[in-house]
Order: C-alpha cells, then sequence, then structure tokens
C-alpha cells in the first residue's frame, strides 16, 4: 500500500468517479462528508398570487452547519411593490437587512441577502417572514435557503 507523507496538489478534474471503488467496503463514511441542503418555499402562495403577509417554516437543522446563502424573489414585481423577505433562526433574525423587492426589480430577479450569523446548531429552526407594504400587480412570491451541515444526516 502506498503512503504519502505532506501535502498533495492535485490539478482540477485530475480525479474522476473512475477512480472511486464502487464497493461497499470502500465507501466513504457519511461522517467524513459535508452536506448541503436547499429549501424553497413559495409561502404558501401560487404563481400568480398577489403577495400577502405571511411567515412560514422553511427549514430544520439536523446537525450544526452554515448558511451558504438565502436568497429570494417575485414572479412578477408588478406596478407599485415593496415586499421583504426575512430570514429568522428560533425567532430572531441572521440578516444584516431583510430583501427588500420592488417594482424596480425585473420579473423572476433572485436576490441574495447579506447573512449576518451564518452558522446554526443541531435542531435551530428557520422560518422566513414576507411583509408587504404595497403590491400593486405583483405576483408570486419565492425564496430558498442552502445550507452545509457537517454531520450526517437524520
Amino acid at each position: 500500500m502506498a503512503g504519502v507523507n505532506g501535502t498533495i496538489s492535485l490539478n482540477a478534474g485530475s480525479i474522476g468517479n473512475q477512480h472511486f471503488s464502487g464497493a461497499a467496503a470502500d465507501a466513504l463514511a457519511a461522517s467524513k462528508m459535508q452536506h448541503t441542503f436547499k429549501a424553497l418555499s413559495d409561502l404558501g402562495h401560487k404563481v400568480g398570487d398577489t403577495p400577502v403577509a405571511a411567515e412560514k417554516t422553511l427549514f430544520v437543522a439536523s446537525g450544526a452547519g452554515s448558511i451558504l446563502v438565502f436568497r429570494a424573489g417575485l414572479m412578477v414585481t408588478g406596478s407599485a411593490t415593496s415586499v421583504n423577505f426575512d430570514l429568522k433562526k428560533n425567532g430572531v433574525s441572521v440578516l444584516s437587512s431583510p430583501i427588500n423587492i420592488t417594482n424596480s426589480n425585473t420579473n423572476r430577479q433572485v436576490v441574495d441577502a447579506v447573512v449576518t450569523s451564518p452558522s446554526f446548531a443541531d435542531e435551530d429552526v428557520f422560518t422566513v417572514a414576507l411583509t408587504v407594504s404595497s403590491s400593486t400587480g405583483a405576483q408570486g412570491p419565492f425564496c430558498s435557503l442552502e445550507t452545509l451541515e457537517n454531520t450526517i444526516p437524520t
């Protein structure tokens, strides 16, 4: 069996699927991998629905990890629109400020939030709150949360 001491630098693409054994005994344990999750929500609205205030559960952590990105938008931004999407962990916002979508955004434009508290613990509960100042012609709110967990999914 070969051994290496020190650091190995490999060129991008130098290890592919064909280099991994298909034998169950050789499988990499899930505990040695990071797991990404993507939670999506329409906050209970259909694509053509006018946004109304809502707060929905988006994600429950199955282990410690961190937020990669939270983003939101509207299918149609309308003519006089101002809606906010806020991501909360256990009832407290984790954003520097909510994502504000207005009629100056383009239809289906995805806007990323600035996350100020990205880390989370096992069983933390994430909710998304939609607040509406005006929604003339606006339709179909949507959001997504992408996370990275360092534990085995349960």
